[in-house]
């Protein structure tokens, strides 16, 4: 929908301004609308109030991008424009990093709303600083010209190699030129072909790249993340030399060399997407990945620059025009560019493992968008039949979270008989009155590669435990030995360890609770355990208050609960109340007893 705004107005805004000789109007209007998109945020509570809002949003940004970049060019038309255009770059993508960082930290804190407020007030600020704090760009333009004078737009006489050196003259150029007369000339056809493809690769890649790391080297979504920060960070450190060194080839050797110059940019940056489909390995990726991003600045850079050298050089009043094509096809490719790929990817996905059974529940996660966490081949959730409403809670909550789980309705006895029986060498197990930290899924990770590293084998990893005696602050790790892990909220276990513990519970009855048991095999050193601390999994007693309220203390540890933050973030959960289970309950079962109003939650 971004895409689709961003089509709708930037060639009209162009023209417009072009026609009322004006910069300021488009970037007012502009200001006010991205204003009005916070206002829509705000309120919104539905998918087409998002829709709505992302579209006006690229609206927006096709008034404000092109004209911006076209008053950047109206005050430097003695010059090409290489430098400026590379600034504008730098900025741009220096938003693109910062920009998201902010808003989610934002977001986590005051949600929505929060995300809005400022949307709204940069909005408002940003419309009344156009209107009032800046001076008509095209008036300087037209001071500069009448100092300097049409004959030395150029600074140096080799610059005069350009454009200008091309045609028969330049009153064969009216300077009012029709829109459809300037896409004709070769010079912005070219410019807008390639910004054509170059978006279009640009954006398939971004959108395929997470993916592909993730497929083929089992990493964490924000290890895949650092590929766009590194993109990123070398677009910010290599704009300005590019640009300069840009200027200088054409400057030196003519329009000419402007052609070649994104060639050499569009082969390399083939090149590099060809090694990273052939990469062995995630380093490669990262180092290939930075090879991209300066290959996409000697693309980017030379075309953004010719179309305002392009009507500087012709003394054309087209400026604002020529920017609105250039959004106009970028706007384009950014649109209708990344589905194609991805929606091939997942047919070749579906495809090849159609005829496999044994990646037969790969299917399934590609179509629910739930993601089986590279370090552990599956994923359990105990819960009784009669208790329905838990389970439509935890359905939920591992829907949020992007887990593909399998709700299983044995104890926990059967399910190391399961892992056993389907040779699974590390699953996870949680009970389902449990929430987990908003970051529960890397946290693991990095414990398990944590343990991995320090030890040859062990049995269980417990993740959640209501055991305020597993911390140990003299040590600079997050995985201690397990000392007194009592609960069984949620751990992990290893395949050895799925052995130990069937082979001992299938032989022994006790009257003891599984996890006082669990605790006699640790301290007897029959049973290699280890804890996290503090745990991500956390039995939620304030939902569920009738039963054992023992974990009260390490309940409060919990900083950042993935239920909470998702009641927050979907409208559909935002007053979620358990359906009824199948068992009929006592009313009392949802009272809140006042000596457990501080273990609930704040926010």
């Amino acid at each position: 929908m971004f895409g689709i705004g961003g089509v709708l107005t930037s060639s009209l805004s162009g023209f417009v301004s072009d026609r009322l000789q004006s910069r300021k109007l488009p970037l007012v209007l502009g200001s006010i609308g991205y204003a009005i998109c916070g206002c829509i945020l705000f309120f919104s509570h539905k998918l087409w109030h998002l829709l709505l809002y992302r579209l006006l949003n690229g609206m927006a940004s096709g008034l404000v991008y092109p004209i911006s970049t076209a008053a950047v060019g109206d005050v430097y038309p003695h010059k090409l424009l290489g430098v400026q255009m590379a600034l504008l770059n730098m900025f741009n993508n220096a938003g693109y990093m910062i920009g998201p960082i902010i808003g989610g930290a934002l977001y986590d804190r005051a949600g929505v709303q929060g995300v809005s407020t400022v949307i709204i007030t940069i909005g408002s600020a940003l419309s009344l600083f156009m209107a009032l704090g800046i001076k008509e760009p095209l008036l300087i333009h037209t001071r500069l010209l009448e100092q300097r004078g049409i004959e030395s737009i150029s600074d140096t006489e080799s610059e005069n190699k350009t454009i200008a050196e091309e045609i028969d003259s330049i009153d064969l150029y009216p300077k009012d030129m029709p829109l459809w007369r300037l896409v004709l000339k070769w010079q912005v056809m070219l410019a807008s072909i390639i910004t054509l493809s170059l978006g279009t690769f640009n954006s398939s890649l971004d959108n395929l790249l997470g993916m592909h790391v993730k497929d083929r080297f089992h990493i964490s979504s924000s290890k895949a993340g650092l590929l766009y920060v590194i993109n990123g960070g070398v677009s910010i450190l290599l704009s300005i030399p590019t640009g300069t060194a840009v200027d200088r080839i054409i400057g030196r050797y003519g329009e000419d060399a402007r052609g070649y110059i994104q060639v050499f940019g569009l082969l390399l940056a083939c090149g590099s997407a060809f090694a990273i489909g052939m990469s062995k390995s995630f380093g490669m990726v990262a180092g290939l990945e930075a090879w991209i991003a300066t290959a996409v600045l000697l693309v980017n850079i030379p075309v953004m620059s010719s179309f305002g050298d392009f009507v500087n050089r012709l003394n054309l009043n087209s400026m604002a025009q020529c920017y609105g094509i250039f959004n106009s096809f970028w706007s384009l490719s950014s649109t209708f560019a990344p589905p194609t790929p991805t929606a091939w990817c997942v047919h070749e996905i579906i495809r090849s493992t159609s005829s496999s059974p044994a990646k037969a529940d790969a299917v399934q996660t590609i179509h629910s968008q739930a993601e089986q966490p590279p370090f552990v081949n599956h994923i359990y959730c105990l819960n009784a039949p009669s208790k329905l409403g838990r389970k439509e809670r935890m359905t939920e909550l591992f829907k949020y979270m992007h887990l593909d789980v399998q709700m299983f309705s044995g104890d926990h006895l059967a399910v190391w008989h399961d892992i056993i029986d389907k040779k699974f060498e590390q699953a996870m197990v949680v009970e389902d009155d449990i929430d987990f930290e908003l970051d529960a899924v890397d946290s693991i990770h990095k414990a398990l590669e944590s343990l991995t590293a320090k030890t040859v084998g062990w049995d269980m990893l417990y993740i959640g435990h209501c055991s305020m005696e597993e911390a140990q602050p003299s040590q600079n790790t997050t995985v201690v030995k397990s000392v007194h892990p009592f609960c069984t909220s949620g751990y992990v276990v290893s395949h050895r360890g799925a052995q130990k513990l069937a082979n001992r519970f299938s032989q022994k009855s006790s009257s003891y609770a599984l996890d006082v048991q669990l605790v006699a095999l640790i301290k007897r050193k029959l049973l290699d355990a280890y804890s996290m601390y503090p745990p991500v999994v956390f039995q939620r007693r304030d939902l569920y208050p009738s039963d054992d309220g023992m974990e009260l203390r390490i309940f409060r540890l919990l900083n950042n609960s993935a239920w909470d933050t998702a009641r927050q973030r979907e409208p559909r959960l935002a007053n979620w109340v358990d359906p009824p289970d199948a068992e009929q309950r006592h009313p009392a079962y949802k009272y809140i007893p006042k000596w457990m109003e501080d273990a609930r939650t704040v926010h």
